[in-house]
């Protein structure tokens, strides 16, 4: 029974646009759009959550669903030196972000935490925070599964690329759910990314990124058993959508034909404005605040990219809060 569950989870997010606000652990539509004012927190193992967190604002404060609402990113990576991909065992991920979730709960009292980031959302279920905390907790995974299976099933001629983290890749979350919901095994390439989330945080257009891209990609379409029909590139690292023009450069030069990007950063914050909650209130007011425990080494090039059509984001990222004991 334990098995089918998540299947069925599955199945009702594609037949139904709210069903996933409905099905999230500890979500509860009713009291969360029953507020005012809400706190939302996002989180990641890096910056690419940011992104997820432009788009969410952005939608909220045209949605009038609530007359205020306080964002905040907390960058989750524990350690300067290390991250959740290098860590030895899955437990000890489980561990440290279960404390890092407890200790977002604690200093934030946040309506919801949405993670913004695949590796850590193939096992934050299994943490103890969730289950023993009633905050609402929101992984990635789900989104990024709706967007592929919504593709392939309905396009039956084409193919989708899984591109990732090592630990994301080395789960497998995301094809297990695919096949789950009948998608043929072999319409289903799975890629890592060693270190790319690295160099595009340093610098998303730059010339490494480029090369990563490029290479990753070549290696991902060889396991491709033909070339006709639609290729859909998924990109299910937070950090890979910042380089969607080198992404979508890289397969303008293959003889493989682009059926699009998709990347679920774009979508996972769409439970939060929700159609029925909809013009409340004629405006929403936004802040923004980003704390990290350590020291945010590529913070430039993050401002660069949100400067222009978020400036208070922007301005959050180079003002950000730097606190030592944020997991303590």
């Amino acid at each position: 029974m334990n098995r089918i569950l998540p299947y069925i989870f599955l199945i009702a997010v594609l037949t139904s646009s709210v069903s996933i606000t409905k099905a999230q652990i500890g979500f509860d539509p009713n009291l969360f759009f029953g507020k005012e004012e809400i706190t939302i927190v996002v989180t990641d193992s890096g910056l690419g959550g940011l992104s997820v967190m432009d788009d969410i604002a952005k939608k909220l404060k045209t949605s009038g669903c609530f007359k205020k609402v306080s964002l905040i990113f907390v960058n989750a990576l524990f350690d300067a030196n290390t991250g959740y991909n290098t860590l030895q065992t899955r437990q000890e991920k489980i561990t440290i972000f279960s404390n890092v979730l407890t200790s977002i709960e604690k200093r934030f009292k946040p309506d919801a935490i949405l993670i913004a980031c695949n590796t850590l959302s193939v096992i934050y279920k299994e943490t103890d925070f969730v289950k023993q905390s009633k905050t609402p907790v929101i992984g990635i995974v789900e989104s990024g599964v709706k967007l592929m299976a919504e593709k392939l099933k309905s396009d039956n001629n084409s193919n989708v690329i899984i591109f990732g983290t090592e630990t994301t890749i080395e789960e497998g979350s995301h094809k297990k759910a695919l096949l789950a919901l009948k998608i043929a095994d072999e319409r289903i390439i799975t890629k890592s990314c060693p270190q790319l989330q690295s160099y595009i945080e340093q610098n998303p257009a730059g010339e490494e990124t480029e090369m990563l891209i490029t290479v990753y990609l070549n290696e991902a379409l060889e396991q491709l058993p033909e070339k006709n029909g639609n290729i859909y590139l998924s990109l299910n690292c937070s950090h890979f959508g910042y380089s969607y023009n080198l992404w979508k450069k890289a397969f303008a030069n293959t003889p493989y034909k682009s059926g699009e990007i998709l990347d679920p950063n774009s979508i996972m914050g769409d439970f939060l404005v929700d159609k029925k909650y909809r013009n409340r209130n004629s405006g929403t007011e936004i802040s923004f605040l980003v704390v990290s425990k350590v020291k945010l080494l590529n913070e430039n090039a993050m401002v660069s990219i949100f400067s222009e059509k978020t400036p208070e984001l922007a301005s959050a990222i180079q003002n950000y809060h730097l606190i030592p004991d944020l997991f303590n």
